[in-house]
């Protein structure tokens, strides 16, 4: 079996793991592992459950493919940013464990680590990532930056973001952030409420979801809602004053 072969075998590997630990869900996440120039992922539009090794594709350093067949996922980017900025790495993983992305989609930052086997592991502080949209161009620089001193991220509003010299090293600081949230959520007595996408956002990923072809229904931009739901609002003051008034 050549090096290729049994990394694509590696990454096909921890692919299938997050989906059995519930981590990731439908098309959600992400794995790979640096090659020679390089580095193999995860395909787009494929639960990583059915990730076998022939569907492990093959990228440059700038994230483009360079064999026929599956195309990067959308958040290739995020990949390229960790690569680029940290020579030392060898793998990658972005997955949405429930607790670790409950602070992530609240937007509460993790206090400083206060338990001592997760201080030692994963360090004192555990950043927030700002928030990225998928196919979001400074997902890039925001990775790189996220990880330049630390081994494991939370992404806002979104999920995680771990680190390693190899698959196994990635997948354990992913493991032990996601059981120390779990924790954390314990010990505050919850997380709190997310934080909601901007119009902006909204209107992003409305396109996207247009694009793909799973919109169902007409077509109606977040701040057109909005302004809907204002007049709404409006109209049932109104009434509720007009009935006020006829009694």
């Amino acid at each position: 079996m050549s090096d290729q072969r049994r990394l694509a075998t590696e990454v096909s590997r921890f692919s299938v793991l997050l989906h059995e630990r519930g981590w990731v869900a439908n098309h959600d996440g992400n794995v790979s592992a640096r090659t020679s120039g390089g580095f193999l992922i995860t395909p787009t539009a494929v639960s990583k459950r059915l990730c076998a090794p022939d569907t492990i594709v093959r990228c440059d350093a700038a994230g483009s493919p360079v064999t026929r067949g599956g195309r990067p996922p959308s958040e290739v980017a995020l990949h390229v940013g960790v690569y680029e900025a940290r020579s030392d790495v060898q793998a990658v993983l972005h997955a949405h464990p429930p607790y670790a992305s409950a602070f992530a989609l609240a937007g509460r930052p993790l206090p400083p680590v206060s338990m001592p086997e997760v201080f030692v592991s994963l360090g004192e502080h555990i950043p927030m990532m700002a928030r990225v949209l998928p196919k979001d161009p400074s997902a890039r620089a925001h990775a790189a930056q996220a990880v330049a001193h630390a081994d494991v991220a939370l992404m806002a509003g979104n999920g995680v973001l771990t680190v390693g010299p190899d698959l196994e090293t990635a997948y354990l600081r992913l493991e032990l952030l996601e059981h120390y949230c779990r924790i954390l959520a314990i010990v505050q007595g919850g997380v709190g409420a997310p934080e909601p996408l901007s119009d902006a956002e909204r209107a992003h990923l409305l396109d996207l979801r247009v694009k793909a072809g799973l919109h169902r229904g007409p077509v109606v931009p977040p701040v057109a809602r909005a302004a809907q739901a204002d007049l709404r609002q409006v109209v049932a003051e109104e009434v509720r004053r007009a009935l006020g008034e006829a009694k």
